[in-house]
């Protein structure tokens, strides 16, 4: 017996819709699931399945890292929605910053490099080999990093640049032009590059410039029980003599 196309074609339609229908009433086939990482062993998801869809709130779900971790050490506003925001939206509110030559974008790579030292999950990324210096003081305030893991990552720091909002230019007040602003997060040596020679840096603060000049300057005062905002001012005033 011949058969005509035409049935074969609704046999076919047939078989597949009844398939499906079976699979759903044994719950084979959810499609309202959102999807999940995939594990690594029973109670351990995979970093390297972290995807830009994933929001801050599926980060703590999936990998118990607290949202506020995420949101301080990307500096991101205290009152970001963990619920609403997703990793991808990152590249819409960093630039790219250039690291040795190799430039570097502040995305869901980051995330998972993060995710993996704060949980202590194993990931090797083939991209990410430096991370936003404000990730990784809170790394080490909070003692998730090894003495290896700082002696390599306090030297593959950069700082966040936001992506500025356009706007109208604004009248330029010449005295606040003038002014110098340090933050507590930029690294003595920053600091230092900027015009403040280490002996007039002890002058001011009456300490001697630290070995180590990648720690931020806040870090630095809280190390010596010293509080930065007692000398922001007198560094400040003292730079911009000089502007």
């Amino acid at each position: 017996m011949k058969f005509k196309y035409i049935h074969i074609f609704f046999a076919i339609i047939i078989i597949l819709g009844g398939g499906i229908w079976i699979t759903s009433q044994l719950e084979l086939f959810d499609t309202s699931k959102s999807a999940e990482p995939i594990k690594l062993t029973e109670d351990i998801y995979d970093v390297a399945d972290i995807r830009g869809s994933f929001t801050i709130a599926d980060i703590e779900e999936f990998y118990q890292v607290p949202p506020s971790a995420i949101i301080e050490s990307l500096n991101l506003e205290e009152d970001t929605d963990p619920t609403l925001f997703q990793l991808k939206d990152l590249k819409e509110i960093y630039q790219e910053v250039e690291v040795e030559g190799e430039a570097y974008a502040v995305e869901t790579d980051t995330v998972k490099v993060f995710v993996s030292l704060y949980s202590d999950i194993p990931y090797t990324s083939e991209e990410t080999f430096y991370l936003p210096d404000i990730a990784v003081n809170y790394l080490i305030k909070e003692n998730k990093l090894s003495k290896e893991e700082q002696d390599y990552w306090k030297n593959h720091t950069f700082k966040l640049v936001f992506i500025e909002p356009e706007e109208e230019q604004q009248p330029v007040n010449e005295e606040e032009a003038g002014a110098i602003s340090i933050t507590g997060n930029m690294t003595i040596a920053e600091i230092l590059t900027m015009g403040i020679g280490e002996e007039k840096f002890k002058e001011i603060t009456g300490l001697d410039v630290p070995e180590d000049k990648t720690l931020s300057i806040r870090d630095f005062f809280a190390s010596q029980d010293l509080e930065f905002s007692l000398f922001k001012e007198k560094l400040e005033s003292f730079l911009s003599s000089f502007s």
